[in-house]
């Protein structure tokens, strides 16, 4: 119940604080609402339950350390962040204490974590998301530009504009009055006035034209110049103010205009003799050296990096410059002429209004320059104080919570005495009683003592008899391994007629209920593989009855024809195991392959009992089917059948028993299978006999990885 709540009020949190920076950012109503609610309940609801919770699970006081630390910086940094957009009181003192925090933080995960006790990924998640948002309100408070700077630069403005006004009057009353003199003799001055006029306008055009498209970038045509319906955001910011001027090269088109302005200038006063010198207001396009060696150019020093404000503030300088330029060169003009008694009287109201606008405009400038400067001064003054004021009160908190933290550590120290002195006393008595338990255990214990001593010396006894037994069964085993080892023919007999052979033979124990036989008489080689019903020492002996039986068949009675031996074989089974087919008798017996193959005409005979053979020819197998039915009594017996079929060179016959294809492995645990290994013979079929003795051994191996083996298997291959 306590997690959901927790987990509701971090999610009302969250979302109340997302929207409430939205709507400030947006200037929306709420937005004040919106951000105290949120951080009221993470600070108040969220981050108390999430640390009761996760105090809970703490493995160790460090880690517990670390929960605290966390939590007392969240809850910092969310009330340093609504004070700051909030613009409250108190906002740079939490910033100072934060600055100082999170270092002490950062430190406490970092030891935490080298001990192990971290909390996971989660609690680094955490310690991420808190040093994300701590730069980022750090780079707000450094990088956001104060309301009074902004305004300043707007009060300003409308100064210019007022004074601009004032000298576009002035000019215009002299421009108006001068189009009205007749006097042939002042037809120069008339030109040069016009030519000025015409300079003048195309000037403050562009800088009109300019002032119009930058502001309809962020503001529409109803607003104009009413700077109090712009966002401050907006007027803050310098990131459009270095696209527009500098990356669509305003600021480079407006230089250029203004130097074709004061080379106009130039020409109307070499062309009327006026001295150069004769005018000392320019608007100083040269290039300038810092100190640093690197080159600022004029339109980087007006509008690279400037806040918007600012650069409505240049624009309208700019065209101060241009109007006082031009009404310096007119009063200058009608000096340089001499005009009639008219002209005087339209020069000398022209003057009064030009000195009244010039005055004026000194006037407000030193007025705002003292304001300025008064401001500056208390700003310092005020930044002074409450850098004073930050460093007391974090001398005061540090010294508030060092006498805490000493006074918690010494409660905590006196009352774990007071509390290990009660559990003293009371393992005391819980000692003293237990001694008194121990002493009569202990005699307890020495009667038992004796009596496992006693066992034990009966147990070494049966172990060691154990171990006699177990070594005679061994010795047994290992004798009748050498014995059926001595029973399997060598290798020679195939290497004489065939051009190649392989021998697979892996007993599941020592002793193996599987074999192979081979032997020559008169002019057939009898080849036979079985597989005798059991493994191990069972079937072992069967195998040995089998190797017998063959013997006495083959060699004795001189029987080759593959199905006449296996039914002599059943018959001497069945007799030998004395099987009559009662309910409940053993069905013991073998499988077999068998073939007799005349090394002169290649005529090869093969029968079968459950067992098949495998003719390879060209890269394709054939399949010989047997009889089904075993070497035992069967409760359908009938002759078993003789196949018939004549080798070639190159052909390859194999005998096998069931182990292989039976065995369990691979991924899902699964046989072999027969088609399996057909697949893998024929994939084969042009390696050596030997080698593919090798593929054979090492397949299974892998097939059956750590899965044990359940059977015997033996595979005997020859090649004609």
């Amino acid at each position: 119940m306590v997690k959901k709540i927790e987990r509701i009020l971090g999610f009302a949190g969250l979302l109340l604080f997302v929207l409430g920076v939205l709507f400030k950012f947006q200037r929306w109503p709420g937005a004040s609402v919106a951000l105290t609610l949120s951080v009221f309940i993470l600070n108040l609801g969220y981050l108390p339950l999430n640390l009761i919770r996760e105090r809970r699970k703490a493995s160790s006081k460090l880690h517990t350390i670390y929960l605290v630390v966390r939590f007392i910086t969240l809850f910092l940094i969310l009330f340093a962040f609504l004070f700051k957009v909030q613009h409250w009181a108190g906002a740079g003192l939490l910033y100072n204490f934060i600055t100082y925090l999170l270092p002490v933080f950062i430190l406490v995960y970092l030891y935490v974590a080298y001990k192990g006790q971290s909390g996971g990924p989660l609690s680094l998640t955490s310690t991420l998301m808190i040093v994300i948002g701590f730069c980022i309100y750090v780079f707000v408070n450094q990088s956001s530009i104060s309301t009074s700077v902004v305004n300043g630069y707007l009060v300003l403005e409308q100064q210019f504009r007022k004074n601009n006004a004032g000298l576009r009057t002035a000019n215009s009353i002299i421009y108006e009055s001068l189009e009205t003199l007749q006097d042939t003799s002042e037809a120069e001055l008339i030109a040069s006035i016009r030519g000025l006029k015409e300079s003048s306008e195309t000037a403050i055009h562009l800088n009109l034209a300019i002032r119009k498209e930058f502001r309809s970038l962020f503001a529409s045509d109803r607003d104009r110049d009413n700077f109090s319906r712009f966002n401050f955001r907006i007027l803050a910011s310098n990131e459009l103010s270095e696209e527009y001027f500098m990356g669509e090269g305003k600021g480079l088109e407006l230089k250029t205009m203004l130097e074709q302005y004061e080379n106009d200038l130039q020409r109307i006063q070499a062309k009327n003799g006026l001295p150069p010198a004769l005018i000392g207001i320019g608007f100083d396009l040269d290039d300038h050296v810092t100190p640093w060696g690197d080159t600022v150019s004029w339109e980087d020093r007006m509008f690279a990096r400037r806040p918007v404000a600012n650069c409505f503030t240049n624009l309208r300088w700019i065209e101060q410059i241009t109007l006082l330029q031009e009404n310096a060169l007119l009063n200058e003009l009608i000096n340089h002429f001499d005009l009639s008694q008219e002209s005087n009287l339209i020069r000398q109201l022209a003057n009064k209004e030009s000195e009244k606008a010039i005055e004026l405009q000194a006037n407000e400038i030193l007025r705002i320059s003292q304001q300025q400067e008064l401001q500056n001064i208390q700003l310092e003054t005020t930044q002074t104080e409450l850098r004073q004021r930050n460093i007391l009160l974090a001398v005061a908190f540090t010294g508030i919570a060092f006498v805490l933290v000493l006074l918690i550590i010494s409660s905590r120290a006196y009352f774990r005495k007071q509390k290990d002195m009660r559990e003293l006393e009371i393992q005391n008595k819980k000692i003293e009683g237990q001694r008194n338990e121990i002493g009569a255990q202990r005699d307890e214990i020495e009667a038992q003592r004796d009596e496992i001593e006693a066992q034990r010396d009966l147990v070494q006894e049966q172990k060691e008899q154990i171990e006699k037994n177990h070594h005679e069964v061994t010795s047994s085993i290992d004798y009748a391994m050498r014995l059926q080892d001595a029973m399997l023919p060598g290798p020679t007999l195939l290497e004489e007629h065939f051009s190649g052979h392989l021998i697979f033979f892996r007993p599941k124990q020592k002793v193996s209920g599987d074999f192979y036989w081979w032997s020559r008489s008169e002019n057939s080689l009898v080849i036979a593989v079985a597989d005798c019903t059991g493994h191990g020492v069972p079937g072992a002996f069967m195998s040995l009855l089998g190797a017998s039986l063959l013997k006495e068949v083959v060699n004795r009675e001189g029987i080759t024809t593959p199905g006449l031996i296996l039914d002599r074989l059943r018959e001497e089974v069945i007799e030998a195991l004395s099987q009559k087919g009662a309910m409940g008798e053993q069905k013991d017996g073998m499988d077999m392959a068998l073939v007799s193959i005349d090394p002169n005409s290649l005529l090869c005979q093969y029968s079968g009992a459950n067992s098949a053979l495998y003719l390879l020819r060209r890269g394709k197998i054939k399949i010989y089917r047997p009889d089904p039915m075993p070497l035992s009594y069967y409760e359908e017996m009938h002759p078993f059948k003789t196949h018939e079929i004549q080798l070639e060179a190159g052909d390859q016959l194999y005998l096998f028993s069931d182990g292989y294809a039976d065995q369990f492995g691979g991924e899902l645990r699964k046989k072999f299978k027969y088609s399996r290994f057909r697949q893998l013979i024929t994939e084969h079929a042009d390696l050596s006999m030997p080698r593919q003795q090798q593929v054979l051994s090492d397949t299974i191996r892998e097939w059956q990885g750590k899965h044990e083996q359940i059977d015997d298997m033996v595979v005997v291959g020859i090649r004609i």
